[in-house]
């Protein structure tokens, strides 16, 4: 799933990004490399996706680390990724409560 995630289709990335943000058991794993999916380098769409599953993660794990709060503060000013990013705080306030 990680190789679909970073080279496949932007279909079958976002699928397998889903999956594992669902079902990775390795939860710490899993939120580095949401981290690692919201640099700059990587295609919008996907960029995107990882916001929302740092939401995703809030909700089902209650918890967020310290690197990816940092860096969804960082995407705050992001045109294109500010909105995802707000409702991304809200999940993360609604269920981790930073």
């Amino acid at each position: 799933m990680v190789a679909l995630v970073r080279q496949g289709s932007v279909a079958d990335a976002t699928d397998a990004l889903l999956a594992l943000t669902y079902n990775e058991p390795d939860r710490r794993w899993l939120q580095g490399f949401l981290l690692e999916c919201l640099e700059p380098e990587v295609e919008g769409q996907v960029r995107a996706l990882a916001v929302t599953c740092v939401g995703h993660v809030a909700r089902l794990d209650h918890e967020v680390g310290p690197a990816l709060l940092g860096r969804l503060r960082e995407l705050e000013e992001d045109p294109v990724l500010a909105g995802i990013v707000e409702d991304a705080f809200s999940d993360i306030q609604s269920f981790v409560g930073k």
